[in-house]
C-alpha cells in the first residue's frame, strides 16, 4: 500500500477534470494550455502557456519548482529575410509522467510513462522518447533526441542503460496510486 499524502485544501485549486494546482503555482497564458485531467502541480511550479501552445496529458505529477517552458527557435520574417527572430514551439507533455522538484524543462515533447528526476534541466527542442527515465542531476543539451525505453544521465546526459519492458506498467500505476493517495486532510 502506498503512503497517503495529504494536503491542505485551501492551498490547491482543484478543477473539476481533477486538476490540483497549487495556490503558490505560477500558471501563464491559461488560453494556450490543455490539461487532459488528474494532474497535480505542486508549490512553486512555473507553466509558461503565455509563450507557446502548451498539451498535457493525464496523470502528470509536477513536483516542487519546476519549469515548464515552451522551447524556442530562430526563424527570418517575410517582411525582412534577414532579421533574426524568436519563435516559440509548442511543448507536447504525453500521459504517465512525472518530474521532480527543481527541474527546468524546455522539451518539446516528453513521451508516455516517463520519469525525470530532480535537479535536472532539459533544454531546448528536446525530445524524450516513452518510457524513459533522465537520472537526477542531468543536463540535456540542446536538440538531444532520448529514444523510447532509454535511461539517460549525467552532465551532458548520455545513454546509460535500456529501461526494463515492465517500466510502462510501473510508472502508470504509480502516478495513478499516487493521484487517489494524494488527498485532502479531514
Amino acid at each position: 500500500m502506498d503512503a497517503i499524502i495529504q494536503y491542505d485544501k485551501s492551498e490547491f485549486h482543484e478543477t473539476s477534470s481533477g486538476i490540483k494546482i497549487s495556490k503558490k503555482s505560477i500558471i501563464k497564458g491559461t488560453e494556450q494550455i490543455n490539461v487532459s485531467g488528474r494532474c497535480i502541480f505542486f508549490n512553486d511550479v512555473i507553466l509558461r502557456g503565455d509563450l507557446a501552445k502548451v498539451s498535457i496529458g493525464k496523470y502528470l505529477v509536477v513536483h516542487e519548482k519546476v519549469t515548464l517552458k515552451p522551447s524556442y527557435t530562430y526563424g527570418y520574417t517575410k517582411e525582412s529575410p534577414t532579421k533574426k527572430i524568436i519563435k516559440f514551439l509548442p511543448l507536447m507533455i504525453s500521459d504517465y509522467v512525472e518530474i521532480e522538484s527543481s527541474s527546468i524543462i524546455q522539451a518539446t515533447k516528453i513521451g508516455t510513462c516517463t520519469s525525470i528526476g530532480k535537479n535536472c534541466y532539459i533544454s531546448h527542442r528536446c525530445i524524450i522518447g516513452e518510457n524513459s527515465i533522465i537520472l537526477d542531476d542531468s543536463i540535456l543539451p540542446p536538440d538531444t533526441v532520448v529514444p523510447a525505453n532509454s535511461v539517460y544521465g549525467g552532465r551532458p546526459a548520455v545513454y546509460i542503460a535500456e529501461t526494463p519492458e515492465s517500466t510502462s506498467i510501473i510508472q502508470k500505476q504509480k502516478l495513478i496510486n499516487f493521484y487517489k493517495n494524494f488527498v485532502p486532510k479531514s
